[in-house]
């Protein structure tokens, strides 16, 4: 059975179009089915990820720091849980799945165990840690799906490779790597709001 990505356009950006356009060429270039959405608002992801089943990978290019994301325009604005919950809701990830955050700050520790203490189904949360540009997404992504998919590299191993080819921070966090981890930031968390 074929993998699925999901890819969400919720930046706004003029660039964006063009980043999110070339995620979907190379993955279906690679073999995977694509559904590429634009979103407007809260509501229209949430009838996204209603509506189209499970994926593999789920691709958000939004504006993003360690709360949550949004859009140029300020009329999409979801909180990293609020997000994982609908991906828990409505059972959009598949086992092993990959979320690959094209947000400015999505691959901060505190993002990734937001998500991964919201949602138990998302295995991998993947980002860049400083702000980046499309382009730069564009290539840093293709370079980590190159990977994973061509070269069967593990997904904390495809991320290093980034580093590597573009001399870009990103992050690559595996939920069973961080379990630990993940125990002690949620009484942390909870005991220092």
């Amino acid at each position: 059975m074929a993998k699925r990505i999901l890819i969400i356009k919720a930046c706004g950006n003029i660039d964006e179009p063009h980043e999110c356009n070339s995620i979907c060429e190379q993955s279906q270039l690679y073999g995977i089915n694509t559904i590429c959405k634009c979103v407007n608002d809260n509501q229209e992801i949430e009838d996204i990820l209603a509506s189209n089943g499970r994926f593999d990978y789920i691709y958000l290019s939004a504006h993003g720091n360690s709360e949550g994301f949004g859009s140029t325009d300020r009329k999409v604005d979801m909180s990293w849980q609020e997000f994982s919950i609908l991906l828990c809701n409505y059972k959009c990830m598949n086992e092993d799945s990959i979320l690959m955050l094209s947000c400015c700050r999505g691959g901060l520790m505190e993002v990734a165990y937001k998500i991964f203490l919201t949602c138990h189904n998302i295995c991998y949360v993947l980002g860049p840690r400083q702000s980046l540009t499309s382009a730069d997404m564009h290539i840093c992504f293709g370079i980590f799906l190159y990977n994973l998919e061509i070269r069967n590299s593990d997904p904390i191993i495809a991320c290093e490779k980034i580093k590597l080819a573009t001399d870009q921070r990103f992050s690559c966090y595996d939920r069973e790597e961080e379990s630990f981890n993940l125990i002690n930031y949620n009484e942390y968390y909870y005991s220092n709001p």
